[in-house]
């Protein structure tokens, strides 16, 4: 039996058993007409057909750009076919895209490789695509349509969680899952690991940035009434604000709207009780015309699941001096009604320079709405609108110093992206730190963008941490921050402090991405402990990226499992040809200390691999 690796693609029909018990004969006809379609879509990309049991179609390609290409073309074109027919007829179909190793068997193909593909399948929104992270890699950059990460998803039968991404990318909140665990005796020695982590941060950062211990509140994205469905960015991004006030002005324990993204939907207050241990729940609707906007809320007990004394609602004229208004009134409220009237939001000055920092005009509290609306998209499109809205804004309001900070991150991410890449990304993003920090001091979002900017250019650690520890001294509450800070500090040889801003960052948001687990592995190579090393990348889901499926074959030899160790190195060649060249150069990359470089060299030479 012949191997090879192959993208292949899985499609089936929702409810295609109901429907046949309704209609058998006009199914059937419309099966026929849909599956013209299909058969055409794969054969016109040079796709083949290898599966086709009743209403479902298996194919194989030789890239995952055009397996991914295909699957976006049947679906529009199954879209326009049931706009034409009645609803009754109209047959609708969810498509998985997985890269994957498959054996031949006469003209069928077996394997893991069409396993996931099947499973990601059945994942998909009705009309919608599910892929995994390998395809999404492959695809970066290369289609017009974006895809959403939906996190790590358990898949039947496929003993690792995988990273599934979705189009269209609104429909990833509602299938994100946390990921699964595994590898559970060494996972009690990593518990051990982050509970030092948390005695590190709770020792080494100011004590006035101490976590809350009094009432926990979860803020749930507020529901967007508008007219238009695309409003959800700006209903997304007055959450955010509401939610940033509270973290950084009140005496409450804010979970970080990153972890309410995956709750955007979930109305059970049990569920959010168990779930992110939270004492309170804030709800909320925006609803804006031309020139009115609407705010109601909703202020849950979530112990009792009653229902409290709400903020609201709220009936003003759309502009900018209102928004604000609207969300101090909301915040204050708030925090009086289950934290205390001493919080610094209630002192005049807190709230004058709160004021005196925000925009003058609506169309910059958009521009800035905008900027992080991208991270619910990852698309070219929503990257360049966002850019030049806020190009704009720095225009017309050249002292606001959000959107100026914002345009820094814009451009470090489209090089980190490598999307609408600038030749000259690092001088503008420079430019821009610095002209918000010009206008604001005391801006948080300049000194994270500084911090990263000048890891990406290689500059010197103590550049780094001056501008990191600025940052987190000025917003100790902002998961984002604290994650992708602490892991920068961690990958420069700082881990204990790099680990304890991530623990306060899981801390702050429990459904932070198990991604930042990395800090956690390496460090642990670094001290020997392999066992705690290969906990740590099972809490992540397992190695499928080249530099953490290197990292794992190395810790596997030095704890003596070469066999395993052996059979991954074995993966990794297969699927990444390339990285397995030189597995070490992410790790030169990112400038990491020579002490784990020389344990991963040697580890790697066990697993069979030439470094």
């Amino acid at each position: 039996m012949e191997r090879k690796l192959v993208a292949i693609l899985a499609a089936d029909v929702v409810g295609y058993s109901g429907m046949m018990c309704d209609d058998e004969e006009g199914t059937l006809a419309t099966l026929a007409t849909c599956r013209t379609i299909i058969d055409g879509c794969i054969e016109r990309a040079g796709g083949r057909i290898f599966g086709s049991a009743g209403d479902s179609v298996l194919a194989e390609f030789q890239s995952s750009v055009a397996a991914v290409r295909t699957a976006l073309d049947i679906q529009r074109r199954l879209t326009t076919q049931n706009a034409e027919v009645s609803e009754n007829s109209r047959m609708v179909y969810r498509i998985g895209v997985n890269l994957g190793d498959v054996v031949s068997d006469g003209d069928n193909l077996l394997g893991d490789g069409v396993n996931v593909a099947s499973r990601l399948e059945a994942l998909a929104p009705p009309g919608g695509i599910c892929i995994s992270r390998q395809v999404a890699e492959q695809v970066a950059g290369k289609l017009d349509e974006g895809f959403a990460s939906a996190g790590l998803k358990g898949l039947k039968n496929i003993p690792t969680p995988l990273e599934v991404f979705v189009w269209p990318a609104r429909a990833a909140r509602s299938i994100r899952t946390q990921p699964n665990y595994v590898r559970w005796a060494a996972a009690i020695a990593l518990g051990a690991t982050l509970a030092i982590a948390a005695f590190w941060y709770s020792h080494t950062l100011p004590s006035a940035s101490k976590l809350p211990t009094v009432a926990r509140i979860a803020l749930v994205p507020f529901k967007n009434l508008s007219a238009e469905p695309g409003d959800t960015y700006f209903s997304d991004g007055l959450s955010r604000d509401i939610n940033a006030l509270l973290a950084r002005f009140s005496n409450l324990f804010v979970i970080a709207p990153e972890a309410m993204l995956a709750f955007r939907d979930d109305t059970g207050c049990e569920n959010l009780r168990e779930k992110l241990g939270v004492d309170f729940i804030l709800r909320g609707t925006v609803q804006r015309s031309t020139d009115q906007l609407r705010v109601t809320t909703t202020l849950t007990d979530a112990k009792s699941c009653r229902q409290l004394t709400s903020p609201g609602p709220f009936d003003v004229d759309l502009n900018a001096k209102r928004l604000l208004e609207v969300q101090l009134d909301i915040a204050r409220k708030v925090a009086s009604a289950i934290g205390s009237s001493d919080a610094p939001l209630f002192k005049s000055a807190i709230a004058q320079e709160i004021r005196k920092k925000a925009p003058d005009s609506l169309d910059a509290y958009e521009c800035v709405f905008l900027s992080f609306w991208f991270y619910q998209t990852f698309t070219i499109e929503d990257h360049r609108i966002a850019r030049d809205c806020l190009l704009r804004t720095v225009e017309a309001e050249p002292d606001y110093s959000l959107a100026w900070s914002r345009i820094a991150y814009n451009y470090l991410e489209s090089k980190k992206r490598q999307m609408d890449t600038l030749p000259d990304w690092s001088e503008q993003a420079l430019r821009a730190a610095n002209n918000a920090l010009d206008a604001d001091r005391e801006n948080p979002d300049a000194y994270y963008a500084l911090a990263i900017h000048s890891r990406m250019v290689g500059e010197s650690t103590d550049i780094f941490r001056n501008y990191a520890q600025r940052a987190i001294e000025l917003n100790p509450n902002d998961s984002w921050i604290l994650a992708d800070l602490g892991i920068f500090l961690a990958y420069s040889g700082e881990w204990e402090a790099g680990e304890a801003w991530i623990t306060r960052a899981r801390e702050l948001n429990p459904q932070l991405h198990p991604g930042y687990g990395n800090a956690f592995h390496l460090h642990a190579i670094v001290r020997g402990d392999y066992d705690e090393a290969l906990a740590a990348i099972a809490g992540m889901g397992g190695a499928r990226r080249p530099m953490n499926m290197a990292s794992t074959a190395a810790a596997l030899a030095l704890n003596g499992e070469l066999e395993a160790a052996r059979r991954l190195a074995d993966k990794l060649s297969k699927e990444f040809p390339d990285a397995a060249k030189d597995p070490l150069a992410p790790f030169r990359a990112r400038d990491m200390p020579e002490d784990l470089i020389d344990k991963l060299r040697k580890g790697l030479k066990l697993s069979g691999l030439d470094v």
